[in-house]
């Protein structure tokens, strides 16, 4: 088991950790109650690009992008209602954004998905290519990255919001 581990971690692409450390950074960054400017919300559906790029690999095509398209629906309406509760003030082009721990579970969901599809595509090929799996894996990154253009369409079509109404 040892050395199925480490054969896995010396088999991982070099730039796949600086990546997954970027990931962190900024999952723990939005822990924190913050101002931010609304420009890089405009890029935040490009996260969600992490997951297609994988999904464009998998076998059961028809029903792995069905799948894929209704969790990203899904997850684009409920990350659009969730955003409101985080946007505690925007004017103009900043806001202040509540600290929430999701977005961290999210990254990470979009990450390790992906890595262990790398993995399995690798290892077990056959397995990447069942009904299950090409569900399972579609509903996962479907729903987290259609959360990242949730966000963005909620924070493009919130007008000014003060403080108090927050």
């Amino acid at each position: 088991m040892k050395e199925f581990a480490f054969g896995i971690i010396q088999n991982t692409p070099i730039w796949v950790w600086p990546l997954f450390f970027f990931l962190v950074f900024v999952g723990l960054k939005a822990m924190r109650t913050r101002n931010s400017s609304v420009i890089p919300y405009f890029f935040y559906p490009l996260l969600g690009l992490i997951a297609v790029n994988a999904k464009l690999g998998n076998g059961q095509v028809s029903t792995g992008w069905l799948v894929f398209a209704f969790s990203y629906l899904i997850g684009v309406i409920v990350a659009f209602r969730w955003q409101d509760g985080l946007i505690l003030e925007k004017s103009g082009w900043n806001m202040t954004l509540r600290g929430d721990r999701i977005t961290i579970v999210i990254l990470m969901l979009i990450f390790f998905s992906n890595f262990i599809n790398g993995v399995l595509g690798a290892i077990a090929p056959h397995f990447v290519e069942t009904m299950a799996y090409a569900i399972i894996f579609g509903a996962v990154v479907g729903a987290c990255s259609g959360s990242f253009t949730g966000r963005t369409l909620r924070v493009i079509t919130l007008g000014e919001r003060s403080a108090a109404t927050a």
